[in-house]
């Protein structure tokens, strides 16, 4: 008994900390952009989108401590059990928008680097971003609002888990379905949409580093050398690459083991659901370490707004890269696009 307590009070330290994390960080992330207007972009639209799920996660995630914490048979306010049904339902639908921001920023990126800039401009236009937006919201609303207007599935605290999610004995086949609308499809989309922005700055890469030396100086850098190009190119490549790797390494750690033992009855399964729950429940700040931090940009407005200095609107790194901008938005590369 001593044992299990412990766990759930390192699981509540667990979610606290994440809980602390995720909200500061997100904050940075949604302060950042409004107030650089070089951080004002497409991509950034479904950054921010992502980041306002994830500090609505973080706000209700210490109601998960609370139920941890509580009495192991209920809820351990009993004259407030709708604020259990309504963390659980906050964290169907923020999950679910969190995972499909993924997906759009991932196919966001595919487009703005692949297509030219006319097909990309076609398509994210300020409406279709509208649309792109509310149906990121709109899809785990519906899921979240199956269990309470029907009985597939019933919201509130689960006596197995001691958690506010769904309760697991009424729900089984709700997890399954859960399982289903949040997770394959968004991994699909995502390895399939950096698999093949990968390939194409590679491919492209590779064209450039052959092109002679006058037609690249000429065209591309105007008088920098066709070595130093080629350096750069393959330095911008291994970045990408170590981008997608993060992305996707945290997508899959994050959300793989949640969904997979949640579809399981086993004992084995029960007893680390609570645990990769307490994962799960992390990437809520772990997005803004990776879609933040990793970017010149983000990294530069942190440091303004940690001193608490005003964000110029023109910085040292956006004039060093303003060459490689154009070079990259002339040959349809999108390196720069992949920065963002």
């Amino acid at each position: 008994m001593c044992q299990f307590f412990c766990e759930r009070q390192a699981l509540a330290a667990l979610l606290i900390s994440g809980a602390i994390l995720g909200s500061v960080g997100n904050c940075f992330v949604v302060t950042a952009v409004a107030l650089s207007r070089k951080l004002r972009t497409t991509t950034n639209v479904f950054v921010v989108n992502l980041a306002a799920a994830d500090i609505l996660t973080s706000l209700f995630v210490p109601w998960q401590a609370v139920a941890m914490l509580g009495g192991d048979d209920e809820w351990p306010i009993p004259g407030a059990k709708w604020l259990c049904v309504a963390a659980g339902f906050v964290i169907v639908v923020t999950f679910g928008c969190s995972i499909n921001n993924l997906a759009l920023i991932a196919i966001n990126r595919w487009v703005g680097i692949t297509k030219s800039r006319y097909t990309t401009r076609r398509i994210y236009t300020s409406c279709k971003l509208a649309l792109m937006v509310i149906f990121a919201w709109a899809m785990p609303i519906c899921c979240a609002l199956i269990p309470v207007l029907t009985d597939f599935g019933e919201l509130g605290y689960e006596k197995l888990y001691a958690s506010c999610t769904w309760v697991i004995a009424k729900s089984v086949y709700y997890s399954i379905f859960l399982s289903a609308m949040y997770y394959p499809l968004q991994l699909i989309l995502i390895t399939l949409c950096y698999s093949s922005i990968f390939c194409y700055v590679r491919k492209t890469s590779q064209k450039m580093a052959r092109a002679d030396a006058p037609s690249i100086s000429d065209k591309v850098s105007g008088g920098v050398s066709s070595r130093a190009i080629r350096k750069k190119l393959w330095k911008r490549q291994l970045d990408v690459t170590k981008n997608l790797l993060y992305i996707v390494l945290a997508f899959v750690l994050c959300l793989t083991p949640y969904f997979t033992t949640i579809i399981f009855t086993t004992d084995w399964s029960q007893r680390l659901v609570p645990w990769v729950g307490g994962i799960l429940f992390f990437n809520s700040c772990v997005n803004p370490f990776i879609y933040a931090t990793s970017h010149p940009d983000f990294k530069e407005a942190f440091g303004y707004m940690i001193r608490c200095r005003k964000i110029p609107t023109g910085s040292i790194s956006q004039r060093k890269r303003s060459t490689a901008t154009t070079s990259s938005q002339e040959h349809h590369t999108g390196t720069e696009q992949i920065g963002q």
